[in-house]
């Protein structure tokens, strides 16, 4: 019987890879119109550099949290810090995405 751990774990995997897949568009290739909340009289160079980090970034702390549930287990508290740092870092893209902080139009 499969352990329940290693099939969320293989799911967090799958979101992780489908986030840095998603991010490495944005960020490598310099989509920023991949972005939903992307506003086009920003600098595309400026959003693909903070919005696709950002979401690069989101993409390994999912994948990191999914090789420790598949290593170690479930842990709530661990999973509640990745809830509220992917809440945190959506909104710090959303902004960046819009254009906060890109030479004087915050």
């Amino acid at each position: 019987m499969v352990e329940p751990n290693h099939v969320s774990g293989i799911v967090w995997l799958c979101c992780g890879v489908a986030i840095l897949a998603l991010g490495s568009l944005i960020a490598v290739r310099g989509r920023a119109d991949l972005h939903s909340d992307y506003d086009e009289s920003v600098d595309p160079a400026y959003v693909s550099r903070w919005a696709g980090g950002t979401a690069l970034l989101m993409g390994a702390l999912v994948v990191a949290y999914a090789v420790r549930e598949l290593l170690y287990g479930f842990d709530p508290l661990l999973l509640g810090g990745l809830i509220a740092a992917l809440l945190a870092l959506s909104y710090l893209s959303k902004l960046f995405a819009r254009g906060f902080g890109a030479g004087g139009r915050d």
